[in-house]
């Protein structure tokens, strides 16, 4: 039979986690928006960096490859690499293996602009960091890998 105690304590373990889980969504959701305003001198939303940054990382990714990585429809992300081509940020060149496809490559300027983004991410990684010291950092890095691990198990 379980203990009086014990059911108290599961109570506050699911208090905890159901704070934890709003904490993150909300955090996430912060770190998000003070990005964006961040960006927004540059001229390009969030959908346009996050293409940006996924061709930066891939370079001569297919328009299907970034659809995937990005977990967005493959037209969705056609109509955001034909702006960002039309930008001068990207291009597309026919692929050697598959003439049907095209690779997507970033630009002189995509990767100035790039070079920019990432200015402004480590700023802001400061801003929400602040305070945090290398143990905190590895313990969260963990903690979180953590929770991704579980999630990723369901």
């Amino acid at each position: 039979m379980a203990e009086p105690n014990d059911d108290l304590l599961a109570d506050d373990a699911k208090a905890l986690m159901r704070n934890a889980s709003l904490k993150l969504a909300v955090i996430a959701r912060q770190l998000r928006a003070h990005f964006d305003q961040s960006v927004v001198r540059l001229g390009v939303t969030r959908s346009q960096w996050t293409v940006i940054a996924v061709v930066a990382r891939h370079p001569g990714a297919t328009q299907r490859t970034i659809a995937n990585m990005l977990e967005i429809a493959e037209a969705s992300a056609g109509r955001l690499i034909d702006r960002l081509c039309a930008e001068g940020l990207l291009e597309r060149r026919t692929k050697d293996d598959d003439r049907r496809a095209h690779a997507v490559f970033l630009t002189e300027a995509g990767q100035a602009i790039t070079a920019q983004l990432a200015g402004i991410a480590r700023a802001n990684e400061e801003v929400a960091f602040a305070g945090f010291d290398h143990d905190d950092l590895h313990r969260i890095n963990a903690l979180l890998d953590m929770i991704s691990e579980n999630i990723a198990k369901t």
